[in-house]
């Protein structure tokens, strides 16, 4: 059998090489110092595959330490001495903990931080001074590719106080991250103590109110709508959200004149942050388990001029029952109820229905968006 070729060979395995040291007082005779400490030197004979193993990979055996198990290794690029298990040397690559250090400091600066030390508490992390003078504490890959271009940086104290500024200039008070984990969202507070999670961009530009006192479309009360759509032999449902459901399918849709439409369901929301929010929540829900109850664009792109969030016949019952589920999850809101309204049977027509007014909803509910969908 041919030889393997000595480039093919295995790299050996990286390992820690230093155990933990406890810290001596003052040198005492038969010690050796190391890292702050005076560790005692073992009386015992040094293997020539030991000495062989050491020089090949980068080291020197300055002598035998602590039991017949540790060596003190003398790193001969920098010259730190440190403890290392006799089977670390001859198994793996031990690691200089002083050329390791140097490397991240060397890598903290290309990446224009400071380096302050390892994390004891995590051997993949270290602490660092950014340039606004904060410490900020990071997993050393992070600032290899900060170095390299690849990756930035954010100050978490630097961040949450630019956050807090632009929303007092939006008359909001930032009080925390977003209760669902949302990273793009956060938890403010209005003047008028209105609590609400927001997008950070609608923050931003201003493209918010507040459910509380505000008088824009995302603080008047809104609906969610189930249409029955049919036309030239096809038929269809288009669940959405509009102030007015009457006026969006008569004016807004697009359908054609012989089209007929039906008012399956509303339900009223005390907000159209709210509406907005559940009517995407339940097009999400909706599209990840039933796909195949999706209706493609290109079967009624000259019947609505909506582009998606048009389902089949069938899918009325599971849309009715999330809706039912909905209004439930809105009427055991503490802060007030919400009237449905449906047509057919045991229902009534939207004209028929009184809509209840409600002050807030669950905050989990409020997010942002155009007026209809």
């Amino acid at each position: 059998m041919p030889r393997k070729p000595r480039s093919a060979a295995a790299r050996p395995a990286i390992a820690p090489s230093c155990p933990p040291v406890a810290h001596g007082a003052h040198a005492a005779p038969g010690t050796i110092p190391m890292e702050g400490a005076h560790l005692p030197v073992h009386r015992g004979s040094l293997m020539p595959g030991w000495i062989a193993a050491a020089e090949a990979k980068g080291f020197d055996i300055a002598a035998r330490v602590i039991d017949r198990l540790h060596l003190a290794l003398r790193c001969r690029t920098c010259g730190h001495v440190f403890a290392c298990r006799i089977s670390v040397l001859t198994s793996t690559q031990p690691i200089c903990h002083a050329c390791l250090e140097a490397r991240r400091a060397e890598t903290a600066i290309r990446a224009a931080l400071v380096y302050l030390g390892r994390d004891p508490q995590s051997t993949a992390y270290g602490f660092y001074r950014a340039r606004c003078g904060h410490v900020l504490r990071r997993q050393y890959e992070i600032i290899i590719r900060m170095a390299e271009g690849r990756s930035g940086l954010r100050c978490e104290t630097c961040f949450a106080a630019r956050e807090a500024a632009m929303a007092a200039r939006r008359g909001w008070t930032r009080i925390g991250p977003d209760p669902e984990g949302n990273p793009n969202y956060h938890l403010y507070r209005h003047a008028c103590g209105t609590e609400r999670r927001l997008a950070r961009a609608n923050l931003s530009w201003g493209q918010v109110d507040c459910p509380g006192c505000g008088q824009s479309w995302s603080a008047r009360e809104s609906r969610i709508y189930l249409l029955d759509l049919r036309h030239d032999g096809r038929h269809f449902l288009k669940l959405g959200y509009s102030a007015h459901p009457t006026k969006r399918h008569r004016h807004q849709l697009g359908l054609p004149r012989g089209a007929a439409v039906r008012v399956l369901r509303e339900l009223v929301m005390p907000t159209g942050a709210a509406a907005c929010a559940a009517e995407t929540r339940l097009h999400r829900d909706l599209c990840r388990a039933f796909p195949h109850a999706v209706v493609p664009q290109a079967e009624f792109a000259d019947m609505l001029n909506v582009t998606r969030e048009i389902y089949r016949p069938r899918l009325r019952t599971e849309i009715e029952a999330r809706l039912d589920a909905l209004a439930a999850q809105i009427k055991a809101a503490p802060s007030g109820n919400a009237a449905v309204s449906e047509e057919g049977g045991a229902t009534r027509s939207a004209a028929e229905s009184a809509p209840v007014s409600v002050a807030r909803i669950a905050v989990a509910l409020a997010s942002d968006a155009p007026s209809g969908t």
